[in-house]
C-alpha cells in the first residue's frame, strides 16, 4: 500500500509540475501579443463574427471592421456602428436611424472592444491548450478561465495566436446556456491616423435620429 501511495504521489507531483509549465507556456505567449500591441498607435482590423446559440440552433456570421485608438473605438458590424471615445458608448442602427448612448464602461460581463487585444491581462486564468494548424497558418491555442465565473455568462474564452508574428488569428467565447460567439481576424493593420471624431456619433449627419438615452 504504502508503494502504490508513493506511485500515486509522484505521479500528481509530475502533473502538477506541468501544469505550471503550461500556465508559464501561456503567459509567455500572451506577453508577447500585449506587448508588441501597445507599441501600435492604432489597430484596424476586418473580421468576421459568428453568434451560435445551440439551443435556438441558430448560427449567424457578420462581416465587421474595428478601428482603435487606445481606449477609443468604432465598430462597424451590419447595420450597426458602435462608437467609444473612452467615455461615452454610441450603438447606432442604420435600419432604425436610432442611437443608445451608454456610459463607455457600463460594467456587466460584456468584452471591451478596446481591450480584444489584452484581455487575458486581468480576472483570467491562463492555460496552454495545443498547438493547431488551419489554412496554413500555426496557431498556439490558450484557454482563459474567469477568476469569478459566477460573475460571467461564459465559461471560457480560447485564444488563438499565430506563431508567425505573434498576433492573435481568433478568440472564441463559450457561453454558459450553449451560446458562442466567434471572433475570427481578416485582416490587422496598424498605425494609420485617425482624429478623435473617428470615434464620436455625429448626431448631424443622420438627421431625425431617435436617441435613447441610458446614462
Amino acid at each position: 500500500m504504502k508503494y502504490i501511495q508513493t506511485i500515486l504521489i509522484a505521479a500528481l507531483i509530475v502533473i502538477t509540475g506541468s501544469l505550471h509549465a503550461q500556465d508559464a507556456k501561456a503567459k509567455a505567449i500572451l506577453d508577447k501579443v500585449s506587448n508588441k500591441t501597445r507599441q501600435y498607435s492604432t489597430i484596424t482590423s476586418d473580421f468576421t463574427f459568428t453568434l451560435e446559440d445551440k439551443a435556438a440552433d441558430v448560427k449567424q456570421t457578420q462581416e465587421g471592421t474595428l478601428k482603435m485608438k487606445g481606449k477609443k473605438y468604432y465598430i462597424k458590424l451590419g447595420d450597426n456602428n458602435i462608437y467609444s471615445d473612452g467615455e461615452t458608448r454610441w450603438t447606432y442602427n442604420e435600419d432604425m436611424n436610432e442611437v443608445y448612448i451608454d456610459v463607455a464602461d457600463g460594467g456587466g460581463d460584456a468584452l471591451n472592444p478596446s481591450e480584444i487585444y489584452t484581455i487575458w491581462e486581468t480576472g483570467f486564468k491562463q492555460y496552454y491548450e495545443k498547438e493547431m494548424t488551419e489554412n496554413g497558418i500555426t496557431y498556439d491555442v490558450i484557454k482563459l478561465i474567469p477568476t469569478k465565473p459566477a460573475d460571467k455568462t461564459f465559461h471560457t474564452i480560447r485564444v488563438y495566436v499565430n506563431r508567425a508574428n505573434d498576433e492573435l488569428g481568433k478568440i472564441e467565447i463559450l457561453g454558459k446556456q450553449g451560446d458562442n460567439y466567434t471572433y475570427n481576424v481578416k485582416s490587422f493593420k496598424t498605425d494609420a491616423t485617425y482624429g478623435n471624431e473617428t470615434f464620436v456619433f455625429n448626431n448631424s449627419a443622420h438627421p431625425g435620429v431617435e436617441e435613447i438615452d441610458n446614462r
